[in-house]
């Protein structure tokens, strides 16, 4: 598959500009269409009518709430024009953030957010927007590091596999980015007997990969500790810029229940994470 149309949430976080000009890339090498938006946090549910009848401090709290999306917006739309994108446009959205972005990027091939800063959560967003994008689009979700950093996915990949159908997903919808990357490893954990017939599904998914146009070096490691931390770990050892994996977890009336290696992930990460569900 290719990347058409991505999704790009546009705040005022400090990493907001990294985060966009990695979509810029993205959509750059894809010639794909790009959509920013800023979701204010103002429930689609609130009228006007609502604002007029009710407390002053709540219209003008929706104001400014507004006010702060409009302006991530004016500078979403100088920096591609800067760039030279072809093809964008800007939402500004009222709806709660995880909700809004959830709808939008159904109607997208990747969605790219923010990982949730625990240092700094804003008072009317969800801290863990991408766990509820993971769950609930159904869509691809590129998870771009709070630490404020110039990212880039042309250097090395990983991909963290185990045979699921959440992995599969995951490394399907990263085949774009593994074709632009210098080089991918695919690491397992455990003995993956059962799991294959030869026993060696890592192998087995290279080798897949390699008739995509993707030469993989495979290794499998033995599960001891947390596979989470063991992960991020031969990331940095490897100095990967970009880790591929499927994400865990269930989503029942609002509360997500992660499973543990998304979870360790999605806390720890240094660097982009591209996950599916």
């Amino acid at each position: 598959m290719d990347y058409k149309t991505l999704l790009v949430h546009v705040g005022t976080d400090p990493a907001a500009e990294a985060r966009l000009r990695l979509a810029i890339d993205l959509a750059r090498a894809a010639n794909a269409h790009v959509v920013g938006s800023a979701v204010t946090g103002v429930s689609h549910f609130v009228t006007a009518g609502m604002l007029a009848a009710g407390d002053s401090r709540l219209a003008e709290r929706c104001a400014a709430l507004r006010c702060d999306a409009a302006a991530a917006l004016q500078r979403f739309e100088a920096i591609v024009r800067t760039e030279g994108l072809a093809s964008f446009e800007s939402r500004l959205v009222d709806d709660d953030v995880d909700g809004g972005m959830a709808l939008q990027a159904r109607y997208c091939d990747l969605a790219v957010v923010g990982q949730a800063d625990p240092a700094a959560p804003g008072p009317d967003r969800r801290s863990d927007l991408p766990e509820y994008l993971l769950l609930a689009s159904g869509r691809p979700v590129l998870v771009v590091p709070y630490a404020s950093g110039a990212w880039r996915l042309d250097g090395e990949a990983l991909v963290a596999w185990d045979g699921s159908p959440e992995a599969t997903r995951a490394v399907t919808a990263a085949l774009p980015l593994l074709r632009a990357a210098r080089g991918t490893s695919v690491i397992g954990f455990g003995d993956g007997a059962g799991e294959a017939p030869d026993g060696n599904p890592c192998a087995r998914l290279a080798a897949w990969l390699a008739r995509h146009g993707i030469a993989a070096r495979a290794s499998q490691r033995a599960a001891t500790g947390d596979v989470g931390e063991a992960l991020l770990s031969a990331a940095a050892d490897m100095d990967a810029g970009l880790l591929v994996m499927g994400g865990y977890g269930h989503a029942r009336y609002r509360e997500l229940v992660l499973g543990g290696v998304t979870a360790t992930i999605l806390r720890a990460m240094t660097l982009p994470v591209l996950l599916a569900h």
